[in-house]
């Protein structure tokens, strides 16, 4: 038999309807480990597959040990090997693996390397520490064009604003994922990058017309279908200006998974949707219908990661819908199809994997890092910084931004790189909102000293602006932009600006090899 075959015990004929409607959901565990109650729904449902999230990932060695349960348990269940299981692995600021595995920038930080080589590098070194754990399919890569500069979900997690520049990273960054053995899933279809809603949270709009997204945000999707993406992810968000769509969300609309993607873009390979417990979905539509909805509109596969009951709710309202006529079994079918395939292609990649070796990670993290360090300007002639010099550094203390951010509350260490490096720098940490009264402190510390300040999204929390222009119009001042590169343009133009659009340690190592170059 052919690994992507389908053998007759897994043919959709073989099969109950319930366990048919069951393996096009992917749902989740909510702790370290396997819980038997997951064990005895899986006994009794047989998922397609299964999400990790931060809560489910500790060290490797527990993630390993929760792979190898939840891979049994697939097995007992009669389910092909290796089983679905997917993460949201996106370096920078969506990082499980941070506090074991090299933690590396994201997608905003590639960009800045004008590169397509840095993103093949990025899917390269991501799809080996997922290799290696044995999860075989990624959630990435985020494909949307950031070009609503003030968007409050994609932002950093995009590489650009420029659709063919997004285009040409993505088709490199799946190269690279594939080498290492893993699947991917590009998302947000049709483009989640120009709205201003967080879908997390509420069902944003988008205003473009057919044509605009045809001439932009769907290009890099075109370019991952023509790379070989196994799945593609629709996006919670609604397109007013669109009427075909008849007012629906993308991930619930047969006009978007089906008519454009699958018929018109050709796409042969899963169409899943965004997790449907997020807000934009639970808020607006009940759990007995929105099943429904997603397998008429043309997914294969249904996220549903958090809560049971609402999981049961939507199965039987697809299994009802089934019996009464209003989805063909042969409909659903289809998907069985295509998630059996799907199995086959995992074995396919992982036989041919070429990831790179363990030993090797930390310095192709390195390199990858230091792509992504841009010298936007530096009229004081402050770099390289000198020795002789005093330094105040001043970092915001990071906060979660999003519900798809977890790099909330890690420390910025940058101030010990440089003291190694012989550099004198005294450290100072600010709110990511300072007011009048931290400003004026700040200011009053950074007397005497060549001021480094670093911001994260200054351009959308005025008091960071406010603070640089104060520091600029006292002394020397060095900007470090660490989020959303847009920062730049808001900075003060007579002091000097690094991009690095991350806060990754290797990015900080990166860094502080251009901060202070050795002789």
């Amino acid at each position: 038999m052919q690994l992507n075959e389908v053998n007759s015990s897994q043919a959709p004929a073989a099969m109950s309807l319930e366990d048919k409607i069951s393996l096009m959901c992917v749902v989740g565990t909510p702790s370290t480990a396997a819980e038997p109650d997951f064990r005895q729904r899986m006994s009794q449902k047989r998922f397609g597959g299964i999400g990790l999230f931060p809560h489910n990932v500790k060290d490797e060695q527990q993630t390993l040990k929760l792979m190898a349960e939840v891979q049994a348990i697939a097995g007992d269940s009669g389910i092909p090997q290796p089983y679905y299981v997917s993460i949201d692995e996106e370096g920078g600021t969506l990082s499980k693996f941070k506090t074991f595995y090299p933690y590396i920038p994201g997608n905003r930080a590639a960009g800045l390397s004008q590169d397509a080589e840095t993103a093949y590098l990025q899917g390269k070194i991501i799809g080996s520490q997922l290799h290696a754990l044995g999860i075989p399919m990624n959630w990435a890569p985020v494909l949307d064009v950031n070009t609503n500069t003030d968007n409050p979900v994609v932002g950093v997690r995009s590489f650009g604003e420029d659709p063919e520049v997004v285009a040409g990273f993505g088709k490199a960054y799946i190269q690279g994922m594939h080498e290492a053995g893993v699947a991917v899933t590009a998302k947000h279809f049709p483009g989640h990058g120009q709205v201003s809603g967080d879908s997390h949270v509420v069902l944003p709009e988008c205003e473009l017309t057919m044509e605009e997204l045809m001439n932009g945000p769907l290009l890099p999707f075109i370019a991952a279908i023509e790379a070989g993406a196994d799945s593609i992810m629709m996006g919670h968000l609604v397109f007013p200006n669109i009427p075909e769509s008849a007012g629906l969300p993308a991930s619930l609309s047969s006009f978007f998974a089906g008519d454009l993607l699958r018929n018109r873009l050709g796409f042969e390979g899963i169409i899943c949707t965004d997790d449907i417990e997020m807000g934009a979905i639970k808020k607006n539509f009940n759990p007995d219908e929105v099943g429904v909805l997603a397998v008429l509109a043309g997914n294969d596969m249904i996220l549903m990661c958090h809560t049971p009951e609402y999981q049961e709710r939507v199965i039987e309202g697809i299994r009802k819908a089934v019996l009464d006529g209003v989805i063909e079994e042969s409909r659903i079918d289809e998907s069985v199809n295509r998630i059996h395939r799907l199995y086959g292609k995992f074995q396919q990649y992982q036989a041919a994997a070429r990831p790179i070796p363990r030993e090797g990670w930390k310095e192709a993290a390195l390199q990858y890092a230091r792509r992504t360090v841009k010298i936007s300007r530096d009229p004081q002639q402050l770099l390289p910084l000198s020795p002789s010099r005093p330094y105040l550094l001043i970092l915001p203390r990071q906060e979660q931004l999003t519900i798809a951010d977890n790099s909330g509350g890690q420390t910025i260490g940058l101030a010990e790189l440089l003291q190694a490096r012989g550099m004198s720098v005294q450290v100072e940490y600010c709110s990511m909102k300072p007011e009048a009264a931290e400003i004026a402190d700040l200011c009053a510390k950074a007397a005497g000293h060549t001021v480094i300040q670093g911001t994260l999204n200054a351009h959308l929390f005025s008091g960071q602006l406010q603070l640089a222009e104060q520091l600029a119009a006292a002394g020397p001042l060095l900007n470090l932009v660490l989020r959303n590169p847009y920062d730049d343009a808001y900075l003060p133009q007579n002091a000097g600006s690094i991009l690095l659009c991350s806060t990754s340690d290797y990015s900080l190592q990166a860094l502080a090899e251009v901060l202070v170059r050795q002789a």
